[in-house]
Order: structure tokens, then sequence, then C-alpha cells
């Protein structure tokens, strides 16, 4: 049981320092001297960098963001985890599918795959690694509804039944876009979950100021974030990152003496 306690409180820190490293780069970011250099170089008349109040206001909401993230109890911020993992498998499995049907049509063989070596052994890798992401979804998700992730495996299915190649391309952009589709009305059958979630938080802080005060609330949050250790952590994550920027350039003289500059005078 101590075991466990302590994989739970490590857990616990480890999953909220990304909130804390993502509340430094925003603070750290300069939105306007961004958009001086933006406008100086060529990316200039992208549309997505058209609108400078746009970017205000998504810097606001990073913070946001980056709040609720580092305040959210454990058991959501691990589910919120899980889903970030599921969206990687699933652009894994998507990366396969691509790699696997350029292979093909440049190799331009439409033959059956066991009378060519290579064709066999890229459809034997791609279908190993679809079988592990499909596998790894499932695991992650807790279903056995496997064929929800399997989408991707759409190409290999055709490849194994001598569908023409430019037939495959097309079956592979469907592939993504059905599992695009699912992407979406997962977030959109889980939209109110978010304000459910804040709703039902902001009325546990209104009940305990109530009661027990302001500094009985603080003193919750504090234990429940763990706040010393947590930026114990943080601070040795950054120191960890300076000493790698530092030896990663210790052939470059200048950069060398900034980064060592920065590393000295960082508070």
């Amino acid at each position: 049981m101590a075991a466990k306690e302590k994989l739970e409180a490590v857990l616990n820190v480890a999953l909220r320092v990304p909130s804390i490293m993502l509340l430094d780069v925003l603070y750290r970011w300069d939105v306007s001297s961004f958009f001086q250099q933006i406008q100086r170089s060529s990316l200039s008349n992208n549309p997505l960098f058209q609108y400078k109040y746009l970017a205000l206001n998504m810097h606001y909401v990073g913070y946001i963001l980056s709040v609720v993230l580092l305040t959210l109890p454990r058991q959501h911020l691990v589910q919120l985890y899980l889903y970030f993992l599921t969206a990687l498998l699933l652009y894994a499995g998507h990366q396969i599918s691509r790699d696997y049907v350029r292979s093909e049509l440049e190799s331009a063989y439409e033959g059956p795959m066991y009378l060519e070596p290579l064709s066999m052994n890229r459809f034997t890798t791609a279908l190993i690694g679809q079988l592990v992401v499909c596998t790894l979804c499932s695991c992650v998700m807790k279903t056995k509804q496997i064929w929800l992730f399997s989408a991707h495996m759409l190409p290999l299915l055709a490849r194994l039944c001598l569908v023409p190649l430019e037939t495959i391309v097309i079956i592979n952009k469907f592939a993504m876009i059905f599992t695009g589709l699912e992407v979406l009305y997962f977030l959109g059958s889980n939209l109110l979950v978010p304000y459910n979630l804040a709703k039902s938080a902001y009325r546990e802080l209104v009940q305990v100021v109530e009661v027990y005060g302001l500094l009985a609330l603080g003193m919750s949050l504090w234990n429940q974030l763990v706040v010393p250790v947590l930026f114990m952590v943080f601070w040795l994550v950054l120191f960890a990152l300076q000493i790698y920027s530092y030896f990663s350039t210790r052939d470059q003289p200048a950069s060398r003496e900034r980064l060592l500059f920065l590393f000295l005078t960082r508070k």
C-alpha cells in the first residue's frame, strides 16, 4: 500500500510539470516581438499570421488552459493524458500507413506480394506496426472494440486483395478521414465534460470557502498540488535542459557563452 501511495504521489507531480513548463513558455513569449519578426519574414502573407489580436487572445487562452490542467484532479488528469496518448498512437498509425503506401508507389509492383520478397517485407512490417498501434489504443481506452482503431489497416487489406496502387492511395485518404471523423465524434460527445468539471469544481470551492475560509482552501490546494515538490521537479527539468543545451552547442563559442550566461543568471 505504501508503494502504491508513493507511485500516486510521483504520478501526481509528474503529470503537472508540463503545465508549469507551458506557463513558463507563455510567460517568456513576447507576442508583439514575434509578430514583428513574422512581418519581416516570408510568412507575412500567411493568413494564419494576419490577425494579431486573435493570437493575443489565444495567448491568454493558453494561460487559462494551463492553470486548468495544473489544478485538475489526478484521475481526470490521467484520463486526459491517456486520450492524448491515443491521439498520438492514431497519428503513428496514419504515418505507418502513409509510408507503406508511398513505398509501394515507389516500387510500382502490383503483383502478388509472396512473389516479391521486398514487397512482402514491407507488408509484414506495416502489418505488425498497425497491429501494435491498434492493440495499444484498445488497451489505453479500455475497450475490446479494436476495430475502432483499425481504419489505417484498410490500405494493407486492399494491397492484400491486389487492388491497384492508385486506388490504394484513395483508400488511405478515406481511412484518414474516417479516423478524423471518429475523433471529432468523440470530442463532440464529450464537449460538455470540461464545463461540467469546471461547474463542479466551482461549486466545491464555494462550499469550502463558505465553511472553512480562503486559508483552508489555499492549504488544500497546496497539499493537493504538492507545490514545493512540483516546483523542485520543474526547476530540475529546466536545469537538465540548460545543461543539455550547453553541451549540445559546445562547439559553437558564441552560443556556448550565451547559454552559459542564461544558465547562471536564470532565477
